[in-house]
């Protein structure tokens, strides 16, 4: 099963303590599950293809990047039954023009992870139908 539960605070303490480290962790995950519940899409890029297209883009690429996985997640949302509250093109809208009041990046990625997780219940509930992982 995919986790659900995960939260602005965890990821923001987790990646000071790690000193970044956590983030990185973090993309790897998103990449794999965005894979995961969009079998027949287009396959987003792992850590390595974040990392370096992203510097050699001057972190374009990071954008392009996070606007391709919530519109994976928000379809899956989609194709769970319900329409979602957040996609790529709202991501970029709060990334880009919400960099204007500062706060903006911070309020894209907090949708985001609560499109991460909504995604996954709708995996988790169209795959464990009881709740419980396949053994």
């Amino acid at each position: 099963m995919l986790k659900t539960n995960r939260g602005f605070w965890k990821v923001f303490f987790l990646t000071l303590i790690t000193f970044g480290i956590y983030s990185w962790y973090m993309i790897h995950k998103m990449s794999q599950e965005a894979n995961l519940v969009d079998p027949n899409g287009k396959k987003v890029g792992g850590l390595v293809a974040f990392i370096l297209l992203s510097l050699i883009t001057f972190g374009i690429y990071a954008l392009y990047w996070n606007y391709k996985v919530c519109n994976k997640f928000a379809a899956n949302v989609r194709a769970g039954g319900t329409e979602p509250k957040f996609d790529g093109s709202k991501y970029l809208l709060w990334a880009l023009l919400g960099s204007l009041i500062i706060i903006g990046p911070i309020v894209a990625f907090v949708k985001e992870l609560h499109l991460w997780n909504d995604s996954n219940k709708v995996y988790n509930a169209q795959n464990f139908p009881e709740g419980q992982p396949a053994t």
